[in-house]
């Protein structure tokens, strides 16, 4: 590189270091992290007893139709994310895609605690049309972020969307409690069909040339997707197969707290099942705390630090749960594990999606979707197995200090530092 080259990358290096934040556009990206909020918690509150009302207490039909939303994120996620290069790549942007599934996702919403007074197959169908709108979103969605922020303002924006879904989870789970199932239903599918009117008027994606990007964008088939995770197995792009593992390793943390952590409680410290809710309300309130404060970190001490900084506040946090004999001293415990929680959430797609060409966001962006939903499809089996082994749950944080520390190893040896931080990608 020449000194002239090198002289004119430091300017624009500096211009990029001291550009303005886009609150705005943090702000407006974030209520994706809403919809997740005002989405998930009813779901995972309201669907299991509709089903169960509607079938009886077949279990076995009751966990096929529980299924349908794992089965449609392995169909959709991988074939929405390519679709998306494509449609940006003709400059349609993939902004309508995230629309058209907030609003498959309203209707959906809307008519859910209606259907089983209209037979099971109505209300198989509206399980279907709400999460369908549900996984056809997130590829697009999460490559849409990356093309709307700049690099160096990324982790601010996954913070704000971290930030949106906890408060919009403790939101909905006290409207549900308060209102019931079907108010509480109606609200949310009219808060989602806002989100969609605050993207469509306040988002504006980034023009590009249709010609010079279209042949490069990936093709919407499983192929594309195959061929992204056997150069990230085989380690092509440095540094991405061990994000992948770390990623794994978070969401595996997280699925054995919220899966095993009632059972733990009531086992451990002999409460009642509900009083075990605590637990719950403190790691979405640690959340809270967490989510913006680790979009400042990452953004002042570099995405890799600050994965750091949370894997092991967490893995201190889990060491500590499992020494402690009192469960209200476990509450304070759980809500800074979840704070730290919340710095390798924030900063680890950001650092991932630096290392990714704009025109195969899409693609990638469904292989990271992939990968933390494979830790949350393994978790709950593995853990199992381990529970039954053990013959209890008490070791249940000590397990999870295990797989905190693991990721921590992953990123300390096997990340090199620099990788995935901000204005080092590729354009």
């Amino acid at each position: 590189m020449t000194e002239i080259e090198s002289s004119a990358r430091d300017e624009i290096n500096d211009a990029r270091r001291r550009s303005p934040i886009p609150f705005r556009a943090c702000v407006l990206i974030g209520l994706g992290g809403l919809f997740a909020g005002v989405t998930g918690p009813l779901l995972s509150t309201f669907i299991p007893p509709l089903v169960r009302d509607a079938v009886g207490d077949n279990r076995t039909t009751i966990g096929a139709i529980m299924a349908i939303d794992n089965v449609l994120l392995l169909l959709l996620v991988p074939l929405t994310g390519p679709a998306s290069d494509r449609a940006s790549a003709r400059g349609r942007g993939r902004l309508p895609l995230v629309l058209a599934g907030y609003v498959l996702s309203a209707a959906g919403m809307a008519l859910l605690p209606f259907s089983s007074a209209f037979g099971l197959a109505f209300l198989v169908g509206a399980i279907i049309v709400l999460h369908t709108g549900i996984n056809s979103q997130k590829s697009p969605f999460q490559a849409l972020v990356a093309d709307i922020v700049p690099s160096r303002h990324r982790s601010l924006a996954t913070s704000s969307i971290t930030f949106q879904m906890c408060v919009g989870a403790i939101a909905f789970l006290m409207l549900g409690r308060v209102l019931g199932m079907r108010p509480a239903f109606l609200i949310a599918s009219v808060s989602v069909l806002v989100i969609a009117a605050a993207f469509a008027l306040g988002l504006r994606e980034p023009k590009v040339v249709p010609s010079l990007v279209q042949s490069q964008a990936a093709e919407i088939t499983f192929r594309s997707l195959v061929g992204a995770a056997w150069s990230a197995v085989r380690g092509v792009v440095p540094g991405m197969r061990p994000i992948f593992v770390a990623v794994l390793l978070l969401q595996l943390t997280f699925q054995t707290f919220t899966t095993w952590y009632a059972l733990h409680a009531v086992e451990r410290f002999g409460i009642r099942p509900q009083d075990v809710t605590i637990g719950f309300i403190a790691w979405a309130i640690g959340g809270v705390i967490g989510a913006l404060p680790a979009g400042v970190i990452g953004v002042r001490i570099g995405r890799r630090n600050t994965i750091l900084l949370g894997f092991a506040t967490m893995a201190a946090c889990m060491f500590a749960l499992d020494r402690v004999t009192q469960m209200n001293v476990t509450i304070p415990l759980i809500a800074l594990a979840s704070a730290g929680w919340a710095l390798p959430t924030v900063n680890a797609y950001p650092l991932f999606v630096e290392l990714v060409p704009r025109h195969i966001r899409g693609v990638f962006a469904a292989l990271y979707l992939l990968c933390a939903a494979l830790g949350g499809a393994i978790g709950d089996p593995w853990n199992g197995g381990l529970f039954d082994f053990l013959n209890s749950y008490r070791a249940m944080f000590l397990i999870m200090t295990c797989y905190t520390a693991l990721a921590f190893v992953t990123v300390l040896f096997f990340i090199p530092r620099g990788v995935g931080e901000a204005d080092t990608g590729q354009s």
